[in-house]
């Protein structure tokens, strides 16, 4: 065996691991029916918090989410969603 075919291994197992949680940008505006420039602001308002973020000195970051904070927000996000609606009905 190789070195690289250990380095490949090693890559699919931490792509694998990222996968399960891990959400890009687009994943996250998408699971939240959001646009992209909302989740920005939802960013810099520290509503949801990335965990990492590529070329934070850059104005184009890009940002890499962990999924079970998302799901946090999501729940509040449509209790809110859900409160406009009753009170629109009312």
């Amino acid at each position: 065996m190789y070195y690289w075919d250990d380095d490949d291994l090693i890559k699919q197992k931490i792509s694998a691991e990222l996968e399960k949680y891990t959400m890009s940008q687009k994943e996250v505006a998408d699971y939240l029916q959001i646009k992209a420039p909302a989740l920005n602001r939802l960013v810099n308002e520290k509503r949801v918090i990335p965990m990492y973020v590529y070329n934070s000195t850059s104005s184009r970051k890009m940002y890499i989410f962990f999924k079970p904070d998302v799901d946090k927000y999501k729940e509040r996000l449509e209790a809110i969603r859900l409160n406009r609606i009753i009170d629109e009905n009312s």
